[in-house]
């Protein structure tokens, strides 16, 4: 598979971001490739099953909701091909309450892997999770 360019990276996480604005888990589901390693300051985290994935999301959804998130915008920092088929992509998120960010912005990186003719996700770093979105 060819690799990712910056505005297909682009549009993946636009893809990302828009799927926990309106609760579409299937978008979220098929960005991802199980096991899926979640790790934040907090300490890592592996999601193997599709129930277990859903939890994850179901988690993310209610603290968009308490903290009234209507818009998630993610951009692109740096994209790299690993040279085995796997590529890395770092982007900043930002998490808007109407025209006001809910929380500070944060740094993550995600390690994409190309399946099923498609770039997944099989895991993310993050130094915040949602457990520390309340502490704005």
């Amino acid at each position: 598979m060819e690799i990712l360019t910056k505005q297909q990276f682009q549009v993946f996480l636009d893809d990302i971001s828009e799927c926990f604005v309106t609760g579409d888990f299937a978008v979220w589901e098929g960005h991802i490739l199980l096991p899926f390693s979640l790790i934040t300051s907090n300490g890592p985290k592996t999601l193997s099953t599709r129930e277990e994935l859903k939890e994850n999301f179901g988690q993310y959804i209610s603290v968009c909701k308490l903290l009234n998130i209507d818009s998630i915008y993610r951009i692109p920092i740096s994209l790299e091909d690993c040279e085995d088929g796997t590529m890395i992509g770092t982007y900043t998120t930002h998490l808007m309450s109407g025209q006001f960010r809910a929380t500070r912005p944060y740094t993550s990186s995600v390690l994409l892997m190309a399946s099923d003719g498609a770039w997944k996700m099989t895991a993310i770093l993050n130094a915040r999770g949602t457990h520390e979105w309340l502490d704005t």
